[in-house]
């Protein structure tokens, strides 16, 4: 009997403690509704700090080989949508001889293309060969906030340019990120 005093006030003393340690507690909830409004596209085009491109002759061995400039970060887009990329040459070649007038390289003589690497989700199609009218090089690029792109200029065949007058000749290439 006194055994089983014993377990009754051992569990009873269980009994209590575990009402004690079940406390009731008021509690209230207020919901609160968050929204994310994205209204408006957000698309931009950036280049490097030094876009510009030149290609340089000064030997004879250089008329006669392809010649490539690779300008890592050249181009960096931000945009909420995928998107197009596209290039187009504002005008012709000019020459910095104001006299020279006609006798210019064409501009197809320039290609443009992309490193693989950096495609971000796009789908390539090189630009052999540059044009006044915008040719797309990259279709559907995914939307990131800084998507960078190595481009690569490359004049394949320059043995046009060894008949032309030793100047330096310009033209202005512009690129164009159209959402999709």
């Amino acid at each position: 009997m006194r055994i089983m005093k014993k377990n009754l006030i051992l569990s009873l003393f269980a009994l209590v403690a575990l009402c004690l340690g079940q406390q009731a507690k008021a509690q209230s909830t207020a919901p609160v509704t968050v929204n994310i409004d994205l209204q408006a596209a957000v698309l931009s085009i950036a280049l490097d700090a030094a876009p510009t491109v030149n290609f340089v002759y000064g030997t004879a061995a250089e008329y006669t080989a392809s010649k490539t400039v690779t300008k890592p970060g050249h181009l960096t887009v931000i945009s909420n949508k995928p998107y197009d990329l596209a290039v187009s040459a504002d005008g012709l070649f000019t020459s910095s001889n104001s006299t020279n007038t006609t006798n210019l390289p064409a501009l197809g003589i320039v290609g443009i293309t992309v490193d693989a690497a950096t495609l971000h989700g796009g789908t390539l199609t090189p630009v052999t060969a540059l044009t006044q009218v915008d040719q797309e090089f990259i279709s559907a690029a995914n939307a990131e906030i800084n998507a960078v792109y190595n481009i690569s200029y490359t004049i394949a065949d320059p043995s046009s340019l060894i008949s032309l007058p030793l100047e330096v000749y310009t033209t202005t290439v512009t690129y164009t990120a159209t959402q999709l």
